[in-house]
């Protein structure tokens, strides 16, 4: 995680334009890639994080220091991005390629890497094929890093559900791969 001080925070408080597009710039990347995550359409990506930044400044205030900074801005954008999804589009979409890191550790050797490319090549065209929720489920869980409980709060629905759906859209995304694989 990106380090965010206090001092900074205080700044864009107190309506510092430096401080706010520091905020921006070190942040809008990470806060995009969320968006996009969810939304899968670029433009509704970019809204989703123009719209989160405005929340993120008019909510600085209520910033508790227990969590981490980056950690409280990505919950925000995405709630955002899923607001606007529930808004515009009665089903989940999925992400794309530009949640695939850009570089691949080079400590490997080249087929490794394209070993470990395919197979996130092979999970992405996986978590395509799920409907509704458990591709919500799974991109909150695995590339978000959310637990069961938040996403329960997130969705609005009890974290035994999160759980049920979770376990179901695992046994469904191994399904695809497995099936894809043959």
């Amino acid at each position: 995680m990106i380090e965010w001080n206090s001092y900074m925070t205080a700044q864009c408080m107190k309506g510092d334009r430096k401080a706010q597009m520091q905020l921006y710039k070190t942040f809008y990347k990470r806060i995009y890639n969320s968006c996009f995550r969810i939304l899968r359409d670029r433009y509704e990506a970019e809204d989703a994080m123009q719209e989160s930044f405005l929340k993120i400044f008019s909510k600085l205030g209520r910033y508790d220091d227990s969590a981490p900074f980056e950690a409280w801005i990505v919950r925000i954008a995405i709630n955002t991005a899923i607001d606007r999804l529930r808004e515009n589009r009665p089903e989940f979409t999925g992400f794309s390629e530009a949640d695939l890191p850009d570089r691949i550790d080079e400590g490997g050797d080249e087929d490794e890497m394209e070993l470990i490319a395919e197979r996130a090549m092979q999970v992405k065209a996986a978590v395509e094929q799920l409907t509704g929720n458990s591709r919500l489920i799974i991109t909150l869980y695995l590339m978000e890093g959310y637990d069961h409980e938040e996403i329960a709060d997130i969705l609005k629905i009890q974290p035994g559900n999160v759980r049920v759906q979770y376990m179901r859209a695992k046994q469904k995304l191994i399904e695809i791969i497995n099936n894809n694989a043959k």
